[in-house]
Formats: C-alpha cells, sequence, structure tokens
C-alpha cells in the first residue's frame, strides 16, 4: 500500500517489535522491517522508499509502537514521496504473504483515510519504552490516536495547515521572519509570536547559540532530538541544527509534536493545565518529566519558561496583546 506525504514526514512504527532490516533494498531505495511476535506467530511491517537519512534505526534495534523510525521519501522506484507500507504475517525475509494492511490498520487504530479510533496497538512480546522518555504520549497512545494522521505518518510543517499567520511584520530579525511565517502553518496552537517568543526565550534569535547542557542553534535542540526531528527546510540534503530555516521548522514541528501529546494527556485525565504551557513545559523539561507531574514541571526554570514565552509573544503578534 503506498501513501502520500510530503517527503520528510515522520515515519511512526505500526507495532512493537525488532528492527530487521534497516538499509538498501531494490525497488526500495531503502526499506525498514519490523519483526513482530503477535498471538505466538512472526508478523512483519515493511516501510519503504527512505533516502539514506531517513532511515533512523538500525538492525536489531527494539522499537515501540508510535516511535519515529524515518522519514518519508522519493527514493528507488518511486514516482513522488509517499510511504510503501507492508503487513506480512511469517515475516517478510522468511516467505510469508503479504494481507491487504487497511483492515488491519484499521483493526489496530490506524484508519487510511485519517479518521479517528480507538486506538488498540497489536500486541508484542517486546514492550520497551521510548527511548529517553517513559512517559511520550507517541509510546503510550497508537498511532492513528496520538499523530492524527493515518498509518504510521505524522505531518510535517508545510505550507496550507494550521492557522494564518499572525506574526507583526518587521517584529524579528529578518532571516527569521519568513521562516516563522510558514512555520506558523504547522498546527493551530503554534502561532508565529508563540514561535518568536520561544526563539527569544531560548537563544535570542542566535543561530549559534549553545548551551552547557549541549543543545545548539536558535532553538536550541539537544543532537539526539535533532536527529530524531530535523527538519531540512531548503531541500539540502541534510538538516543543520545552525541553519535558521532548519531550526525554525524543526522547532515548530515538535512544538506541535508536543501539541498532540498534551492534548492527548489531557483527555486521558493523565495531565492537567493550560495547553499552551503543557506543550512548553514539555519542551522544556520533555513530555516524560510532564507526564511525571501531571502538569508543567514543578522546577523553577520551567514555570519561568511557560510564563515567559507567552509574554514575551505578545510583543510580536499583529495586534498587540493577542497572541
Amino acid at each position: 500500500m503506498d501513501l502520500a506525504a510530503a517527503a520528510g514526514t515522520a515515519i511512526l512504527a505500526a507495532t512493537d517489535g525488532t528492527v530487521a532490516a534497516a538499509g538498501p533494498a531494490s525497488g526500495f531505495g531503502n526499506w525498514i522491517i519490523i519483526d513482530t511476535q503477535i498471538g505466538g506467530s512472526l508478523l512483519s511491517t515493511v516501510y519503504g522508499h527512505m533516502f539514506d537519512n531517513g532511515v533512523n534505526v538500525t538492525v536489531g534495534q527494539q522499537v515501540q509502537t508510535g516511535q519515529r523510525i524515518g522519514a518519508v521519501g522519493s527514493n528507488g522506484e518511486a514516482t513522488g514521496p509517499h510511504l510503501h507500507f507492508e503487513v506480512v504475517p511469517g515475516g517478510r525475509q522468511q516467505g510469508g504473504q503479504q494481507i491487504d494492511p487497511v483492515p488491519w490498520l484499521a483493526q489496530h487504530g490506524a484508519p487510511v483515510d485519517g479518521s479517528d479510533a480507538a486506538a488498540t496497538p497489536a500486541a508484542s512480546t517486546t514492550t520497551v519504552a521510548a527511548p529517553g522518555d517513559p512517559k511520550s504520549s507517541r509510546a503510550k497512545y497508537g498511532i492513528a490516536q496520538a499523530a492524527g494522521f493515518a498509518a504510521g505518518c505524522m505531518p510535517v510543517a508545510v505550507d496550507g495547515g494550521g492557522s494564518a499567520p499572525d506574526l507583526r511584520p518587521g517584529s524579528v530579525p529578518p532571516a527569521f521572519e519568513p521562516w516563522i511565517l510558514r512555520a506558523a502553518k504547522t498546527c493551530a496552537e503554534v502561532t508565529g509570536p508563540l514561535l518568536a517568543g520561544q526563539l527569544e526565550q531560548e537563544s535570542g534569535f542566535n543561530p549559534d547559540a549553545g548551551s552547557p547542557k549541549g543543545a545548539q542553534g536558535a532553538a536550541q535542540f539537544l543532537l539526539g532530538t535533532w536527529a530524531a526531528y530535523g527538519v531540512d527546510a531548503e531541500g539540502k540534503g541534510y538538516a543543520d541544527i545552525h541553519s535558521i530555516p532548519d531550526a525554525v521548522m524543526t522547532q515548530a514541528r515538535y512544538d506541535c509534536d508536543q501539541v498532540q501529546s498534551a492534548k492527548n494527556g489531557l483527555a486521558q485525565g493523565t495531565l492537567h493545565g493550560d495547553l499552551t504551557e503543557l506543550w512548553l513545559s514539555m519542551y522544556n523539561c520533555g513530555p516524560g518529566g510532564t507526564f511525571e507531574s501531571g502538569g508543567v514541571c514543578q522546577n523553577a526554570e520551567t514555570l519561568n519558561y511557560v510564563k515567559n514565552i507567552p509574554a514575551l509573544a505578545t510583543k510580536y503578534a499583529a495586534t498587540m496583546g493577542g497572541a
């Protein structure tokens, strides 16, 4: 089954399991195979057409449902960016036979039409926490519910989605303005003024900023997070943490991922508080820390962070006083 998506869109694992293949494959350019034991039987899920830098797992790695494993590409025999997805009972490398993925996806909470469904991820004998993030909503909830997108793909920042830009012209450094305007379309909750306020708080709009903890660039990403989320906004073939376009688009992608996590937590009753403050808390002290706290992390830095950024956003808004 082929699922159209923008190049760079994150691919999420449809099952728990072990990575059986991750790399070059005839016709696919690159592929990823995840083998899972379900009810005592082997089942493979297959993901194809990633570029070399869009394969984010290695053979033997344990992955969890909803974990990012790669990025949509158009490598190999492909006419445009899309995810090639297979479900293979008996194992893809063991001679198993493919089945129609559509009913299987619907059964396990990921309808291919993008509609909401009760997420019931396929159970596996292997269950591990998402790396460094034991409370990640992408680990706790099924891919359709957590990502709000069909069949293991999550939204990437592209023109045409989210809210209309409301950034006040000339309020940010010129090199940042077009990218904040574009990034503000990623999801409705992450507005241009909030992105600008966050950039001021994180780095003072300095693309070469660094921190003692190892965070880098205008949006202050740790290298491990950048490896998973980094956006190549200009089509260079790689994501540069010190590039203004890449940093701002990655900032919006990560923010919007945290928005969805916070929404899920509020809906499930595992989080309490203001939605904006919750996703800002996740950016600052991590989704795990926020879920552990049941709300905004209660350290002084994060408590200050979630209040400062909305306050800073007001000066960047086209209508002063509104963020």
